[in-house]
């Protein structure tokens, strides 16, 4: 069986995105596409998912075209997509349902969609969340739940837009298991930005200027750290959290925090998915309120959440990052707008755009962009680096560097243990809401033990190559 693409054009608002785009999948095999942001990953997995009609060309999966009424439903029968935000493919209420929600539209019987959903919830670390809605749940095992459904299904083929993106080292691993189970029985199309998926796929392909081609080494992945001076911590006190718990609902989900940061530190926040770090966040960002305990922040605190572009709602780029500084009555907030663009690298003439008509990487930078233009002394990245190619990693690294000169107290939250082991003043580590660690970067990432015990990635894990370039602690 296969699922073939063949001289594919989409134009996006004038814009040529692909342009003679050529791909074949066979069932079984797996293929690896890697690319730049912006490049068409997402826009030509669209298209092979029916979802995307492109301008010219043909999809045809054993003679079935999915822009054919009379064919695409009986198309897509045959396919299982993973959305890269997980929130765009969910339906149902719970975990359980969502999971089941496929089956019961191809009429499964009962027993095996029992069977299914409880597999997949195993394999994927979901059970203790089957009654919940996945709307709920932190990033990291929302994506488990679309991951788990996607293979649930039973495809034939598998479309998975860069997956582990919010994965931590355990869910990226259960991942890894399931693909090497399905590729048997499916064709896989993996999206990614890591190496090791790509080395473990059957072929690797490169999608640039619109075409793809088939590199003769699997590409690196991993970020150029740029050779920039970070700033130094003060004794002060930025933020401060004393005996704090937060429970939703009467799920207690941290207890007894007890933590110190200083101005102009860069904390680097770490754990399994589910351990607490963007509830921590939302709390040290006064958007919750700690069940017990006390919170104090000695500055104003911006936040960038994992989904940045969610946090998007203006008519332009410029009356979106605007808007910040100006509510608050900041000074001069045009000139603050102006300075944050330029510092995140988006070019004046994207400026009048609308955010939505930029790629998913540009509306990243402009979502920070709008966080950074009110001047915040404390500031919480919530995943900056996931799904993000290694230059506009690098970029935003630079960022980081350059805001951390000003003194700017930095909380990162992420899985990108490579990254924290060159950057980062101190790592903290959660497990099950508790801190489980704090202390320097290098001595927690140099223990494998103590990283698996805390369900994190070692460093190596992320990437086939040395850096030397890295930012100057």
């Amino acid at each position: 069986m296969e699922l073939e693409a063949h001289d594919i054009h989409v134009d996006f608002d004038g814009k040529e995105v692909l342009s003679g785009a050529n791909l074949t999948l066979r069932k079984p095999g797996v293929v690896a596409l890697c690319g730049d942001n912006g490049s068409g990953k997402t826009t030509l997995s669209l298209v092979l998912a029916g979802i995307i009609k492109p301008e010219k060309g043909t999809v045809r999966l054993d003679g079935l075209n999915p822009f054919d009424d009379s064919t695409k439903y009986k198309y897509r029968r045959h396919i299982g997509y993973v959305f890269q935000n997980p929130e765009d493919g969910f339906v149902a209420t719970d975990v359980r349902r969502e999971i089941a929600f496929t089956l019961e539209n191809l009429a499964l019987p009962r027993d095996e969609i029992i069977a299914r959903v409880n597999r997949a919830m195993e394999t994927f670390g979901l059970m203790p969340f089957a009654d919940r809605s996945p709307l709920e749940l932190s990033g990291g095992m929302k994506a488990r739940v679309a991951i788990a459904t996607a293979i649930a299904s039973g495809a034939d083929f598998l479309i998975l837009d860069e997956p582990e993106a919010y994965l931590d080292y355990n869910g990226i691993k259960s991942l890894f298991s399931a693909i090497s189970e399905t590729r048997n029985t499916a064709g896989i199309l993996h999206i990614t930005q890591l190496p090791k998926a790509a080395q473990n796929a059957d072929k690797v392909l490169i999608i640039k200027d619109g075409k793809l081609t088939e590199p003769k080494n699997i590409p690196l992945c991993a970020p150029e750290l740029p050779k920039i001076e970070a700033g130094q911590k003060s004794d002060e006190i930025a933020l401060a959290f004393e005996n704090v718990d937060f429970s939703y609902a009467e799920d207690l989900v941290l207890t007894d925090i007890s933590l110190v940061i200083r101005k102009g530190e860069l904390v680097g926040l770490v754990g399994a998915s589910g351990s607490g770090k963007t509830t921590l966040a939302l709390l040290a960002a006064g958007i919750l309120k700690p069940s017990s305990g006390r919170i104090e922040s000695f500055g104003r605190v911006g936040i960038v959440m994992q989904f940045p572009e969610m946090q998007l709602f203006a008519n332009t780029v410029w009356n979106d990052v605007c808007y910040g500084p100006k509510v608050l009555g900041l000074n001069n907030p045009q000139k603050k707008a102006a300075d944050a663009l330029e510092l995140v690298g988006i070019d004046e003439e994207l400026w009048n755009l609308s955010p939505f008509e930029l790629s998913d990487g540009q509306q990243r930078l402009v979502g920070l962009a709008g966080v950074i233009a009110t001047n915040p002394e404390i500031l919480i990245l919530d995943e900056p680096f996931a799904a993000l190619d290694p230059k506009t990693c690098g970029k935003v690294l630079k960022i980081i560097a350059a805001l951390t000169k000003k003194e700017t107290t930095i909380i990162l939250i992420t899985h990108r243990t490579d990254i924290l082991s060159k950057t980062a003043h101190r790592v903290v580590a959660l497990k099950a809401g508790r801190i489980a660690y704090s202390g320097n970067a290098n001595e927690l990432f140099g223990s494998i033990e103590l990283c698996e015990k805390l369900g994190i990635a070692p460093p190596s894990f992320w990437s086939n190559n040395n850096q030397d370039n890295v930012i100057q602690k």
